[in-house]
């Protein structure tokens, strides 16, 4: 009698208790600037926010940011400060800038990712025409 009591305590606590959520990487939440974005300009950094702080080992965070031709557009090592990471840029760029990531999740599993977004060239000035003496 008591093995199908426990069997039904068992059974019962399997309804009430809910089922616990699956453990997930991090993932980024958001950038700055964002996935195809079309700016004025190349700004002086880029910010990605993650669902959890983010490890901050030595090596572990990597941020690469090149423009159309492959230049590198990175100045300086990435900061990371909890869920957001930073990585300063410079130089000038137009067209499609990429950025590839790679950091150490809260977890300890490395998580990574690419996006882009457009600077536009800049105009070409023209020149002004000279009058010519009548």
């Amino acid at each position: 009698m008591s093995a199908v009591l426990a069997a039904a305590v068992i059974a019962l606590a399997a309804l009430v208790i809910p089922a616990s959520p699956a453990f997930a990487h991090d993932e980024l939440v958001s950038s700055d600037p964002s996935a195809d974005a079309v700016l004025d300009a190349l700004p002086s950094q880029i910010t990605l926010t993650f669902s959890a702080d983010i490890l901050d080992a030595e090596g572990a965070t990597v941020i690469q940011v090149t423009d159309a031709a492959g230049t590198a557009l990175t100045d300086g090592a990435p900061t990371v400060a909890g869920t957001a990471v930073t990585q300063a840029v410079a130089g000038p760029a137009s067209g499609a800038v990429t950025v590839v990531w790679r950091v150490v999740s809260s977890d300890g599993h490395p998580i990574d990712g690419t996006f882009s977004f457009t600077v536009p060239a800049a105009p070409t000035p023209t020149a002004t025409p000279t009058p010519t003496p009548a």
